[in-house]
């Protein structure tokens, strides 16, 4: 793939009104702009882009830091990053030239990577996001500083089955026994039309909670027969979906 843009980089010229600027009595926005990056990194070069996220600069203390995923199993990307974007965003083709510290993370990122892939999607303010991705720092040092486990799941809705599997999702994530989910909606890039990601301690507590026997009950409070219902519903409308599990770097 043609390496175009500066993957993964803040400061893309995408100006965005953060929601300290709004006026006091506008409520806040329901939803934010979120850009949402997969990489495959270049062989070897794993190590360092994901040190390269570590060590991203942000332009000042107010524009929060993009969140970072690494796969463990699953599809075939190997990174995910997630910038937020605010409420708005927007592009410019005759944008002034970046800060050499932009430059220079430019170059490192796109001598790092096989592929990557750009999705602009909307999904909960950040606030929300944040809390429902963050691992608890007690939660980090009993796995071992693992970053948690997360379940990535992308789907594509079947022809005319848009809404209807973004209903059902949203049943779905309240079914499900999960420390923390999220879902954001595609806007504009890749196939996908809706990516959940669930968030769990472990693997040992993603396997107690797909095995407890009260996830039945949970499952019946969202309408389905039970919890083994939810996969079958998920089915009928879809053409397509992808799930992978990751750690969070950062």
């Amino acid at each position: 793939m043609k390496k175009v843009f500066a993957a993964g980089i803040i400061l893309l010229t995408l100006g965005f009104a953060v929601m300290a600027q709004q006026p006091a009595q506008q409520p806040a926005p329901a939803h934010e702009l979120y850009r949402i990056i997969f990489f495959k990194a270049a062989p070897g070069k794993l190590p360092d882009l994901i040190d390269a996220y570590k060590n991203t600069l942000v332009p000042d203390n107010v524009t929060p830091r993009p969140m970072v995923f690494r796969h463990q199993s699953g599809a075939d990307w190997d990174l995910m990053v997630i910038y937020p974007l605010g409420a708005k965003a927007s592009l410019d083709a005759n944008a002034p030239a970046p800060p050499e510290a932009v430059r220079r993370f430019k170059d490192r990122v796109m001598g790092d990577y096989a592929w990557h892939a750009d999705t602009y999607a909307s999904g909960p303010p950040l606030a929300v996001v944040q809390r429902a991705l963050a691992v608890p720092p007690p939660i980090a040092a009993q796995a071992g500083n693992s970053g948690g486990l997360y379940l990535v799941e992308a789907s594509v809705a079947l022809a005319g089955h848009h809404d209807a599997l973004g209903r059902f999702l949203d049943r779905d994530i309240a079914a499900a026994r999960a420390r923390g989910s999220v879902k954001f909606e595609h806007v504009q890039g890749e196939a996908w039309d809706f990516l959940v990601i669930f968030r769990y301690a472990s693997w040992n507590e993603y396997a107690a909670a797909e095995s407890d026997p009260a996830a039945d009950d949970d499952a019946r409070k969202q309408g389905f027969a039970d919890a083994e219902a939810i996969g079958l519903e998920f089915r009928t409308h879809i053409s397509a979906h992808q799930d992978t599990f990751a750690s969070r770097v950062q």
